[in-house]
């Protein structure tokens, strides 16, 4: 277990994806300075209700530590920074500074993982490959199953509620039946091998 700062958000950050954000509370100016300056890093957390400028926001208990990979001082004088995640946390405690902002002491969970893609979930690489390549990116090779579904996660147009969801799941093969029967909700038949589909 451990104690460190939370970020609480209107958005999932997941294990293995960035984050750009803009700095411009005094609060998580001196979260940032600190983290930067002791190489440490942070959690964030989707907030449930309430807005990301409160102290006492509703959030949720899971999120996913992050580290700070990049920075920047805006053209519009903000502060910058890329903030990639790293590992899932559930919050156990938590208190709030004078200055609003938010201490937890959280349990870093365990990731269910392997290198081995399940037979009937192997459209999900080539519908990964897919969108990579329309975005123009590059695919990390030699990705787990689990960084796999992270990465759809993240680019997929999922709601930010399903994005927690799938978040909170320990299990990868769990996490990708769900995220399976949502691809068939959205319409994604094209891409899935009529096997999968059916199943």
């Amino acid at each position: 277990m451990a104690e460190i700062p939370l970020f609480p958000l209107k958005t999932v950050l997941l294990p293995g994806n960035t984050l750009g954000l803009k700095i411009f509370e005094p609060r998580y100016l001196d979260m940032i300075a600190a983290c930067m300056r002791e190489s440490s890093g942070f959690g964030v957390v989707l907030i449930h209700k309430g807005d990301e400028t409160m102290v006492d926001a509703d959030i949720y208990s899971v999120g996913t530590t992050a580290t700070i990979s990049d920075w920047e001082h805006r053209a519009d004088g903000l502060l910058g920074i890329t903030a990639v995640g790293v590992e899932r946390f559930e919050i156990l405690t938590n208190r709030t500074q004078h200055d609003g902002l938010t201490f937890a002491e959280v349990k870093i969970l365990e990731e269910s993982d392997t290198r081995e893609i399940p037979e009937q979930f192997l459209y999900m690489l080539e519908l990964l490959d897919h969108i990579s390549a329309q975005e123009g990116r590059i695919r990390k090779a030699d990705q787990s199953f689990s960084e796999i579904l992270y990465q759809l996660i993240y680019l997929l147009p999922l709601e930010t509620t399903l994005k927690q969801r799938l978040l909170e799941i320990p299990e990868c093969s769990d996490r990708a039946v769900i995220l399976h029967a949502e691809l068939i909700r959205l319409g994604v038949i094209q891409y899935i091998k009529p096997e999968a589909a059916n199943e």
